[in-house]
């Protein structure tokens, strides 16, 4: 991690034309929404298959519907499902994880990327239900776009000159993330066209402020692990001053000046050495 974030010296100039090696998540995610999506094509035809997709999808009337028993679980299915009718809406989703969610899963290692990533998706997801609750139509809300807004802007923070063909234009990475991010703030201020514009700059917005804070560089896993090892030497030491306090005291009163829990203690520390 760098505090500067500047680009290395391979950034800095020229158009970068090499196809990438996804990461193993970057890879498992683009299988995992690609599969879904052929999966609900193929039972959408049935009824108890078209209310499984909406059961995942979020959708803020049902948390009024069941309240106070909320569907937390959409905060995160919403982001693997895509519009069965609209395959360009799964295929950028997949080319955004192909290209940008890769750059970050190379900077970050594979599970800050996925944290990264399903919080990207929980966080858009949890702002569009907010935003529904208080709509007389929310709808439902699907798509993976959110985190990919969330891949597109921390990679242009890491790496602001990168080039990148955008249709068929060469544009450094903090241009496209920026025009990228005013088309959603122009479709969420002029409203309507079917679009959680919402999810997007959610996404866009976690991305900037994960990267430029540092938070996108820990590790849950690894800091619970040290905390947990800390504990353990904390809980040792503590144990081995009052095995000497107890010590100390056989020494000087005899053993039957120890209560039964303190004998126990005593027999327990002994059967660890």
């Amino acid at each position: 991690m760098t505090g500067t974030y500047e680009d290395p010296p391979e950034y800095r100039g020229g158009t970068q034309l090499a196809l990438p090696s996804p990461g193993p998540i970057a890879k498992r995610l683009m299988w995992i929404n690609a599969g879904v999506f052929l999966f609900f094509l193929v039972v959408d035809r049935f009824a108890w298959g078209r209310s499984l997709y909406l059961w995942l999808a979020l959708d803020p009337s049902r948390w009024k519907e069941l309240f106070p028993l909320a569907p937390v679980w959409e905060l995160v299915t919403y982001g693997f499902l895509h519009s069965l009718t609209d395959p360009f809406h799964l295929l950028f989703n997949l080319l955004g994880i192909y290209f940008f969610g890769t750059m970050v899963e190379s900077a970050l290692g594979s599970r800050r990327f996925l944290t990264l990533t399903l919080s990207a998706i929980a966080l858009g997801g949890a702002v569009q239900l907010f935003l529904g609750l208080f709509s007389a139509n929310p709808g439902h809300t699907v798509g993976i776009s959110g985190a990919v807004l969330c891949y597109i802007v921390a990679a242009a923070v890491m790496q602001p000159n990168a080039m990148v063909i955008f249709i068929m234009f060469p544009l450094r990475l903090k241009t496209l993330a920026m025009i990228m991010v005013g088309i959603d703030l122009f479709g969420l201020l002029r409203g309507g066209g079917g679009t959680a514009y919402a999810v997007h700059l959610t996404g866009a917005l976690y991305g900037f402020a994960a990267v430029r804070s540092g938070w996108a560089w820990r590790d849950p896993v690894e800091s619970l692990t040290r905390r947990r090892a800390e504990g353990r030497a904390r809980n040792a030491q503590e144990d081995e001053e009052r095995l000497d306090e107890l010590l100390s005291r056989i020494h000087d009163k005899g053993i039957q000046s120890l209560s039964r829990r303190e004998k126990e203690f005593l027999k327990r520390v002994s059967s660890r050495r």
